[in-house]
Parts: C-alpha cells; structure tokens; sequence
C-alpha cells in the first residue's frame, strides 16, 4: 500500500514523539538531523506537517524503513489487512493429527501488536547470495537461527582456523532484514545438529547436551532498535499435551503472513517439539510461539510425519548462550556512534563516558552534568561532536518496546548576538517564549543582574517540572558560540542558568567549551568525587592530548564487538597500538598531540579490518 499523507497524519496524532524516534534513526547524520520541529519551518500554504514529512521519506527511499520501525513499536503506519499479517491459505502439514488444543483461538488483544512485532524482528538468513533459512532478533545485534542454516560458514571458519590459515576467503554471511536490507553478519555461539537429525531421527541421548540445532549470529550494529527483537530471556513456557502455535519464518526465501499451527509436548524432556506447520526450505531457524504468543523454540525440520522444533528450555540456561545476550546490553564506553566501523571511531572520551554512566543512576551520585574543557582553547573539533556521543550513548540504552523516552536531549545554540539565552532555552526545550522575573525583581525594578539571576531561577525549576511530570530526564547541550564569546547580558544568564540547573534532580547540564567564564557549580575532576559530595556538581571533562591507554580502551571495545569478546590476546592489542602510533608526535612518552587524532583513528580502522580480517 502506498504511503499517504493520511497514514503519517494519524501517526503524528497519536505517536509524534516515536517519529522523531524513528527520523533519528532513518537519516542519522549528525551534520544534518531531520527532525519535526525543523520540518515544521518547511511548511507552505495550504500544507502541513504530514505532508512535508511524506515528501522527506518519499525522496529518502525510507517508506519500507519507517514501517519496520514503527511496526517494532506496535505501530501501524498503513493500515496492514489480517491477510497482511497472517497466512489464512496455509493448511496443516498432512501428516498425523495433533490433537486440537484447549483454547483453539489467540487472544485478540495480543494478536495485532504481536504481527506487527513479529513482521519487523523476522528476518534471512543469507550465505553466499543465497537464502538458506529464518531468523529473528532477539537483543540489538544478535540473530537467533538454527545452526545446520548456517553450518558451511561455521565449518568453513573451524577448517580454516585449524589449518592455521590466515585471512582466509570464507563464505559470506549476511542477514536480510524485514524492509529488504541486507548486513553482514558472523556466528558467535552455535551447538551444531546432529548428523542422525539429517534423516528425520533423534540424536542419541549422549548427543542431548551438544547437538541442539541453535546459532546466535551477530551483526556490527545495534539493528534491533530499530527492528525489534523476540525476547528469549523470558522464563521457559512449561505445558503438556497440544498447543496453538505461531511461526515466524520464510518458507522457500519468500515473504509470508505468520502461519498459526498446532504443537505437541509429550513430557518436560522433550528434545524436539512435534508441530504441524506445512513449513518449506527456509523455514529453518524461524521462531516459534504459543498460543499466549510467547517464545517456545526454533523450527529445525522434519520429523517422521511432523514438522519439529528445537524447544527453548534446551539451550534457554545454556552459559555461552546466556552470555553472549549479556553482552550485547548497554555498555559503559561506546567505540563509535552505531558500532560501525565505517563510522566516527571515538578515541580519549573515557572519563566523559564515565561521568555519563554515573548520570543515569542518580541515586549514587551528585553528578549533574559534565563540563567539556579544551586543553587547547583554540582548537574546536570535539566539541559539538560531544552532543551526538550523548545522544548515541542514550540510544544504546534505549529498548524497541520503550515507546516512552525516559531520556530527552536538547541542544542549545550560542552566539555572540544572543542577548535573551534564557528565551532561547525557553523556546528549545518548553515551547515557551517567555519567561519573566517573579515581581519585584521584574525590570526597572532593581538591578539586571538580580532580574536576570531571577529569570534564570524561574526557568530552571520549570524546566524540572516538565521533565517530572513527564518522568524524564532532561539532558541540556549548550554548544560553545562560533568565536568563544556571549555577550554581556546572556554570558549573565548562562552563569546562572549552570548554577540553578545542577540543583534539579530530572536536569543534567552538558557544557562544550566556556573555559573562560567563572561558573558557580561544584566541579569534580573525578566521578568518584560526586558520590558523597555536600551537593551536586559538574564532572570537568579535559578535552585534549591522548594516550596508548585511551587507544587500547577504543580497540578492547572495537574487538569485543566485532571479532568477540576472546577473540584478541593482550599482545595482538599491544602490536596494534604500536603501528597506530608510529611516527606520531608526542607531548610526552605515551601521549600524542591532539592534532594528531584523525591519523590515529584512521589507522585504528585500517589496522582493525586487517587483524580482524573485516
């Protein structure tokens, strides 16, 4: 169905917050953001703000994208049929009957939520330009499949690594996403089939433990924000007899409606599950669910006159599986902004990542905010590139179901010219233009200093009503003016502002430059510091000169991501970090210029793709 104005009209009614969302991920520039409120200035006569909109994601080609995203959150753009969702000309596999189950219907309250989830999370397996089975999400960048799908890159990769060869040519592993995309991907846990399960036969009771038919490949982004994920964390579903069941996949490659079936579990040790879903070559890997739509296993093949799945409690408690999900959570320091390599690698930022992390439980610290310093004021690169590392840093932690953002940035431009900076903030962050001295202090009243140190007070606690009510944190980026210069009357406000925001519990303060001017707020040149602090304060964050110990902490983070989290030894890191700062000038043994970081990133990424041979 074609996207219409109307479609994005009713979206914009119910879910404005969660487009900006999705506009945030669909045009991820940091140099040029596409969001509403700068679309809104875009309208003509005789529009509004659907019909800009359409024509931003019509031109971008990103209609598939925006559906997928939304449909992750519950939310349904155009209107999808049953027919849409459900594959109602699917008959059972005509083999013996499975008893009918007791309810024989899915709850309808669930039933739409759940296919628009299950639309976007679903995706292809793909090796070598071929389409060899199903998977689904089940965190931001691990895929759950089933291990014989992916079997000729796993033996391919085991051969290799036993003959020792080095950058060997491997078969291409890649996913194809629910809106037609495709991304490289790697197996990083799997337990293999067994060789009797080839022929429709039950593995021996000593091949149990370590022949279950499960894979977990890992993409280098965190694509599950944005498509969804089935979670496979929740307790394992214990039934017996006949079930209603729902299955995920793409029978021979194609896309399909969901297929509903029926299910059999006999006793709690079960080693497959009997289904009667009509499944077809590429089938395998696809997520099964019950009759309460929750996850039950992952379909593997045939069995006798049935179609069987591998059940989840198998493998659910599984150390390797559960730590690989582990370790696909929120992290302490990012490498890049979306774990690409391809991207903005981010080198000597640890302590403004740290200070970060303090942030989001503020219940153990008095850390407010974090006040960026340039070692060297005349340099500015770093600076504004501070508020997308905020931004990416929040966004690791959001979940696709948090359809609510407990989080909100806002970005605050300065400039010599500005003379109101507290209507300016006003207007960013309320929507409101004004706001006045209490009276008394009004103008003409007394000094401007006390009127401005008023507004100023006024501004901060309306700010943390809103950000209270909304049960948000709000999170205030003043970005430096272009010549290191406000003028007099809004570098007034600005000292205020930074005094009375650090005292609001749902305000953090992040500043870039201003190394000039005086602010009132406690400062901690560690985050150690806020913990029993006598009252809230500012996290000083030098911005300048880097070490080898801020390159090994990019490359440990780059690698865990990209090659696993045992994939490097201590003395392969050691070997990088001498080529990457070979040559380069020192302000001491061990620290390099800043000027001499956009070299040294460049050889991270050179250095990364051919120890890891991406």
């Amino acid at each position: 169905m074609a996207l219409t104005a109307e479609h994005l009209r009713v979206v914009l009614t119910d879910h404005e917050e969660v487009v900006d969302q999705a506009l945030e991920a669909l045009f991820p520039d940091p140099e040029a953001p596409i969001k509403l409120d700068a679309l809104e200035l875009l309208i003509e006569p005789g529009q509004d703000l659907a019909d800009v909109l359409r024509v931003v994601i019509m031109s971008g080609n990103k209609v598939a994208e925006l559906e997928v995203f939304l449909n992750a959150r519950g939310i349904d753009l155009v209107g999808r049929s049953r027919n849409e969702d459900w594959n109602s000309d699917a008959v059972p596999f005509n083999g013996h009957p499975i008893a009918e189950p007791n309810p024989n219907d899915l709850p309808l309250e669930k039933v739409g939520p759940f296919a628009l989830l299950a639309h976007a999370f679903r995706c292809r397996i793909v090796l070598d330009g071929t389409v060899k089975g199903s998977g689904a999400f089940i965190s931001k960048r691990l895929v759950l499949t089933a291990a014989h799908v992916v079997e000729d890159a796993i033996n391919a990769k085991e051969a290799a690594k036993a003959a020792g060869t080095v950058n060997p040519v491997l078969p291409t592993l890649e996913i194809k996403t629910s809106d037609g995309k495709t991304y490289s991907a790697r197996c990083v846990w799997f337990l293999p089939v067994h060789d009797a399960e080839r022929t429709g036969s039950l593995p021996p009771a000593s091949a149990f433990d370590t022949h279950q038919d499960v894979a977990l490949l890992q993409v280098n982004l965190p694509l599950g924000v944005n498509y969804g994920f089935c979670d496979v964390r929740a307790p394992v579903v214990e039934w017996q007899g006949s079930r209603l069941m729902t299955l995920v996949h793409f029978p021979d490659g194609d896309m399909h409606g969901l297929t509903l079936g029926r299910v059999q579990r006999d006793t709690s040790q079960d080693i497959r599950l009997r289904h009667d879903v009509d499944t077809q070559g590429g089938s395998s890997g696809g997520p099964a669910f019950d009759r309460e739509l929750q996850f039950i296993g992952v379909h593997q093949g045939r069995w006798d006159a049935f179609r069987r799945l591998v059940p989840h409690g198998l493998f659910a408690a599984n150390p390797d599986f559960v730590q690989a999900i582990e370790l696909d959570k929120p992290r302490p320091y990012l490498w890049s902004l979306d774990d690409n390599i391809d991207g903005q690698i981010i080198v000597g930022r640890r302590m403004f990542f740290e200070g970060l992390a303090h942030m989001v439980d503020p219940s153990q610290t008095q850390m407010r905010g974090i006040w960026v310093r340039r070692i060297d004021t005349g340099q500015r690169t770093g600076l504004n590139f501070s508020f997308e590392m905020l931004k990416a840093f929040l966004k690791n932690r959001i979940q696709p179901d948090d359809i609510k953002l407990d989080h909100r940035c806002f970005r605050i431009a300065t400039d010599l010219e500005e003379d109101d900076l507290i209507a300016n903030v006003a207007e960013t962050v309320l929507g409101a233009a004004a706001i006045a001295a209490n009276p008394g202090v009004r103008a003409g009243e007394t000094s401007d200093l006390a009127t401005e140190r008023d507004r100023a007070v006024n501004l901060a606690a309306a700010l943390q009503a809103k950000a209270k009510a909304e049960g948000a944190t709000y999170w205030v980026f003043f970005e430096p003016p272009p010549d290191d210069k406000l003028s007099e009357i809004a570098r007034t406000q600005f000292e205020h502002l930074a005094d009375r925001m650090v005292m609001h519990p749902n305000l953090r303060l992040i500043l870039a430059g201003f190394e000039q001017y005086a602010l009132a707020p406690l400062r901690f040149q560690r985050p150690v510091e806020a913990k029993d602090a006598r009252r809230p304060g500012l996290l000083v964050d030098p911005l300048g000169p880097f070490s080898d110990v801020d390159i090994k902490v990019t490359l440990s983070a780059m690698l865990a991501d990209l090659t696993g989290p045992d994939g490097f030894p201590e003395e392969k890191i050691a070997e990088i970090i001498t080529d990457v700062t070979r040559n380069l000038t020192e302000e001491r043994p061990g620290v390099y210029k800043f000027s001499q970081l956009a070299k040294a990133v460049s050889r991270i990424r050179d250095a990364v793709r051919l120890k890891a041979g991406l």
